[in-house]
């Protein structure tokens, strides 16, 4: 029995660097079918061809796209993603740079989304088809309907330009105090969480009035426990099995960037350095980045596979046996 564990562990591990040799390879291939080059980028239109040939043989550009991607990945796998031709940076310290701000979007963003859709599917799940529920659902419906790049012009022009309780624009980092970092930081995190607000309450929902059909649950009533009690200590913990699934997938995507609200907030993020990198053909920083955003989304959703055993005890039974 502990083999089988052992070889399952070894298939995880083994898809997961699958996953992120297979992102970094296509994402290299597209790269390469970019008009341009950065070298051209660099030097201006006026560079001599001879010019060209050295920028590109100091940094190793003038090979074929997979031998450049073969070299990239033996500096990889030890942890060195290189240097950016265009800045020489390290992409590794050009990417912790901005994690900070990626993470805390991506962290203050689903925490409003499940402040708020995890009160919405306790109220539906016990009341189902009541008026209540038709109204929350309705309302989880036009959030549904509002992406990031809708959600966030309007909050801007409703909270920053008309009631002034915020700025419009800019950013600042937590080391210039709390209470002046989520004056930057809460417009963009909410135009994030509109759409998971959503999705989360309807997950949850679905899930909670399936939970409360179960014998089990019947039974914890009929001992005079009270509602609020059955919903929380027994309802509430095995029905969030599709929500923390979701969770996970959506923090591994928003941690390895949130691409649209920093661009549109102009946000120093990892998602905005992709973006960049992308329009001056750096091929070295997107590699880096994508690596990173790859590396962290299969840590994440990893992550919710062993969280399993925690919420739900017959996980860890079958586990074991």
């Amino acid at each position: 029995m502990k083999n089988l564990k052992w070889l399952a562990s070894l298939k995880r591990i083994g898809r997961a660097l699958l996953v992120i040799v297979l992102a970094t390879f296509l994402v290299r291939m597209l790269m390469s079918l970019a008009p341009g080059s950065i070298a051209e980028g660099m030097l201006g239109e006026n560079a001599t061809p001879e010019a060209i040939a050295k920028f590109n043989e100091k940094w190793g550009l003038d090979a074929p796209p997979w031998q450049q991607y073969l070299t990239w990945l033996r500096g990889a796998v030890v942890g060195d993603l290189g240097e950016s031709p265009l800045t020489g940076q390290s992409v590794m310290e050009a990417i912790l740079e901005r994690l900070p701000v990626t993470l805390e979007l991506a962290f203050l963003g689903l925490g409003i989304a499940l402040a708020v859709a995890i009160p919405f599917a306790l109220i539906c799940a016990t009341w189902p088809g009541r008026g209540i529920d038709r109204a929350l659902s309705s309302l989880s419906s036009v959030f549904l309907a509002v992406p990031a790049f809708i959600a966030g012009p309007v909050l801007i022009y409703v909270l920053a330009v008309q009631l002034r309780l915020f700025p419009v624009l800019g950013w600042n980092p937590l080391s210039e105090g709390l209470a002046a970092n989520l004056q930057t930081a809460f417009i963009p995190a909410l135009s994030i969480a509109f759409v998971e607000i959503a999705a989360f309450h309807r997950l949850l929902r679905a899930d909670l009035i399936s939970t409360l059909s179960e014998d089990y649950i019947a039974a914890a009533r009929a001992k005079g426990m009270g509602g609020v009690y059955v919903m929380l200590r027994h309802a509430l913990r095995p029905s969030s099995f599709s929500l923390v699934t979701v969770l996970g997938i959506t923090l591994g995507a928003l941690a390895g960037g949130t691409v649209v609200v920093e661009t549109l907030f102009g946000l120093p993020g990892l998602g905005q350095l992709i973006v960049q990198s992308i329009m001056t053909r750096d091929v070295t920083m997107v590699m880096g980045a994508v690596t990173f955003a790859a590396v962290m989304y299969v840590g994440i959703n990893t992550m919710v596979d062993v969280s399993y055993s925690f919420l739900d005890p017959r996980v860890r039974r079958r586990a074991a046996a």
